[in-house]
Formats: structure tokens, C-alpha cells, sequence
């Protein structure tokens, strides 16, 4: 069955919360930002070992974070792109339209779930 192209409703709704997912990471970038380095770019410094380590386990999960949260978020900025384009929510593998329900899902996917999938194996 192949998907249909999202009405214009479908395609607002899809760029609000394009819109509004970038808002949220962008708060979030900023705050992990903040636990991995410190305001300003100062951590404080600890006195005792076992904090240290504690604090680098934290410090590395945050940075984790936020590279994922970075990565997300040019996938957002790629996608507001495409709206502009008129390509949103067409498959970069195949060109068929993505599912709607995985656009509501990831609505900055590249690709359908088929292409997808061949993707991550072939990688």
C-alpha cells in the first residue's frame, strides 16, 4: 500500500511540531550543556575522588546527550528546509511518501520505514 501525500492540515500540523520539538531541544542542549561543562564553561572543582568520578561518569552521559540532542536537532532544521523546498515528507531513498504515521512519529525522518531499514543494514 503506498502512502498519500499529507493534505495541507496534515503538513501544518507536521511543521508546528517540527517547530515545537526544536524549541524543547534547544532548552535541553542548553542545559546539557551546562551539566557537562558548567555556567559559563567552569565546573566546579571537587575535592573528594569518588566524587570526581562520579562527576566524569555524569559529565560523559551528559555529552552523550548532547550530541544526540545535536544531531536531532539538524535533522529538524534539514527538515523546516525541506518544508521550504516542497520535498517534506517524501522518501530520500525511494521518493514515495513516508507513512503519516511515522511522520507524526519522527516527523524529521528522512526516509520510510523500508528505506530505513535498508539503510541501518547496509551501514
Amino acid at each position: 500500500m503506498t502512502a498519500k501525500k499529507p493534505t495541507p492540515k496534515e503538513l501544518e500540523g507536521l511543521k508546528q511540531a517540527l517547530i515545537g520539538l526544536r524549541g524543547v531541544l534547544s532548552g535541553d542542549i542548553k542545559n546539557l550543556h551546562e551539566d557537562a561543562f558548567g555556567i559559563n564553561g567552569e565546573k566546579a572543582t571537587v575535592d573528594v575522588e569518588a566524587d570526581a568520578g562520579s562527576d566524569s561518569f555524569y559529565q560523559e552521559f551528559s555529552l552523550e546527550l548532547l550530541q544526540h540532542d545535536e544531531t536531532a536537532l539538524r535533522e529538524i532544521d534539514e527538515a523546516l528546509v525541506r518544508f521550504e523546498g516542497g520535498n517534506f515528507g517524501k522518501c530520500e531513498g525511494c521518493q514515495e511518501w513516508i507513512n503519516k504515521e511515522r511522520l507524526r512519529a519522527v516527523p524529521y525522518t528522512r526516509f520510510c520505514i523500508g528505506c530505513q531499514r535498508k539503510a541501518e543494514r547496509d551501514s
